[in-house]
């Protein structure tokens, strides 16, 4: 009996101590958290601001959304944006697309030293309830960041603005102790003289280096008071300032202005980038002289004759003050001031070419200077054309025009019928396939009357061309008529346009082609033009002076 005990009491110990040992052998197995730490793991930085502390009904709003990563290589990944309860998206740059209440982004590439930079431009309902708090949040693989802003003020009655503020700088991005040129353009829309007062307030992050026209300054805030601007006129103010040494990297610096009430802003990102030597940029249209109401196409050439690739390039475009947009290559975006590229590499040795395409107005002053900028990495390249009066633009330099369209009078009257003249010639050494040429027509003014085997689609006439082969040529005519609505002095303008393979290597001025007419009321029966009308009254009063003469001789 007591030798079965002792057998149950060994038993039990055995049993404890093989327990024992298995637990142990549990518990080493357990990786610590510095084990788990992988030194490959990958962490994502997030910030968000839209620059603004409070917003009235009515107005909008710019998120500028920053994603960095510490990895070593750039990866791919996903982001959302969730929106704020009182907002409308317009646009967000990247492909970002709305999904619900959020925008979206897919498979982003993010550089470990750029970044990615997401901008997102949203308009805010004009009875947004006052004193609430629009928070707009972003998520990137797990982590989040939030920016609250504050809805204060009247509710907006939405008007046309009278005057109309643009700001920039022309940077995306900015270093420790670069200086900043902001240019702010103050334009009149209302048809009366008008006075303003413009103010503008540095941030911290900028030092106030100097500014034009007559201003007064104290501590970083600026202001121009009673500042008269003419019907339909522009006006131009610039500030230059300087980044902190201090400060560190990916900080916004956002610069506010704002004229007689209404607001504006740029925003810089600071980041220090390697500094590659022997980095250019020029910048030209190859013309001269150009009129107004034209298609002019501005090249950017960029050039890294360093032995180190160029990465991470930024480029900004600003356009001269009477010429708008068109189009940009190579995914230039248009910000409504600029036009921007960016995360551009260039080779070493090597050099890249981006190119802008713009229309000059049609107010564009006879006399007046176009002046186009370009800027990255602290260098500016400028190029300056006169506006012209001239029949139509220059082709540019050395470049013979593929595209062209030519009426058969430069003036009309309400009623007249019109016949153009389009002509496509193949200058390159390949042919040209499955070429569509397209005219896009004001109909409020003219009404085809007969076109060659043209085809109307909406306001385009349409013809299409399986084949252009090299030193060919293509003609074709059309007729339009008149309006008889057509106002006294307005200018009809259309465009024509060649798109198809083997075209896409040409500049936009030789397959874009611009044409003007313009009305007249008090043309004679014969249709004779002003220029000729002045030459025969001319010619009439010279001979007036001639019998004048003869008959104080006799």
């Amino acid at each position: 009996m007591r030798v079965h005990s002792r057998l149950q009491i060994l038993s039990v110990l055995s049993l404890i101590a093989g327990l024992a040992v298995g637990v142990h052998s549990l518990t080493v197995s357990v990786p610590s958290d510095a084990a788990l730490a992988s030194p490959e793991t990958r962490h994502i930085y997030l910030t968000i601001t839209d620059g603004r502390d409070t917003i009235e009904p009515g107005g909008s709003l710019t998120y500028v959304a920053i994603i960095r990563s510490d990895a070593e290589q750039t990866e791919l990944v996903d982001a959302t944006l969730t929106l704020p309860a009182y907002v409308n998206l317009v646009e967000a740059n990247f492909s970002g697309h709305r999904e619900g209440n959020t925008v979206v982004w897919n498979n982003l590439s993010v550089d470990p030293v750029v970044g990615r930079r997401l901008v997102v431009d949203v308009s805010v309902d004009p009875f947004a309830e006052i004193g609430g708090t629009m928070t707009a949040e972003i998520v990137c693989d797990g982590e989040h960041a939030a920016d609250a802003t504050v809805i204060a003020g009247p509710r907006l009655v939405v008007l046309p603005p009278e005057l109309r503020l643009r700001m920039s700088d022309g940077k995306d991005f900015a270093g420790p102790d670069e200086e900043l040129r902001y240019v702010l353009t103050v334009e009149n829309l209302s048809d009366a003289d008008r006075v303003f007062e413009l103010r503008g307030e540095l941030p911290s992050t900028i030092s106030f280096l100097a500014a034009t026209g007559q201003y007064q300054e104290q501590n970083g805030s600026l202001v121009w008071r009673d500042q008269l601007i003419r019907a339909g006129d522009v006006r131009t103010f610039e500030v230059m300032a300087a980044v902190e040494h201090d400060v560190v990297d990916f900080t916004n610096i956002v610069f506010k202005a704002s004229v007689d009430g209404i607001p504006s802003s740029d925003t810089t990102i600071v980041q220090r980038q390697p500094v590659i030597e022997g980095f250019s940029i020029t910048v030209s249209d190859g013309l001269t002289e150009v009129a107004a109401a034209s298609a002019v196409t501005y090249q950017i050439h960029l050039r890294n004759d360093d032995d180190i690739l160029a990465t991470g390039v930024a480029v900004s475009a600003a356009l001269p003050v009477y010429a708008e947009f068109m189009e940009a290559s190579n995914g230039g975006i248009w910000t409504g001031n600029n036009v921007r590229w960016d995360n551009l590499t260039v080779s070493p040795h090597g050099e890249r070419t981006l190119t802008v395409a713009a229309h000059v107005r049609t107010d564009a002053p006879m006399g007046a200077t176009l002046r186009m900028t370009a800027e990255t990495q602290g260098l500016v390249a400028v190029d300056l054309t006169t506006v012209a009066n001239v029949a139509r633009a220059l082709t540019q330099r050395g470049t013979p025009a593929t595209l062209t369209k030519v009426a058969d009078r430069t003036e009309v009257r309400p009623g007249d019928t019109v016949t153009y003249t389009v002509t496509l010639r193949n200058n390159t050494d390949h042919p040209f396939r499955n070429v569509r040429v397209e005219d896009r027509l004001d109909e409020r003014f003219m009404s085809v009357v007969g076109a060659e085997r043209g085809q109307m689609q909406g306001n385009r006439l349409l013809w299409v061309l399986p084949e252009l082969a090299p030193g060919q040529q293509w003609t074709v005519r059309y007729s339009v008529e008149i309006s008889s609505r057509a106002p006294h002095g307005f200018a009809i303008d259309n465009v024509v346009t060649a798109s198809g393979e083997g075209l896409e290597t040409l500049s936009l001025t030789e397959k874009v082609y611009t044409s003007r007419l313009g009305v007249v009321r008090g043309l004679p029966p014969a249709g004779a033009a002003f220029d000729a009308i002045f030459l025969m009254l001319s010619g009439l009063a010279g001979l007036g002076q001639t019998f004048v003469l003869k008959r104080r001789i006799v």
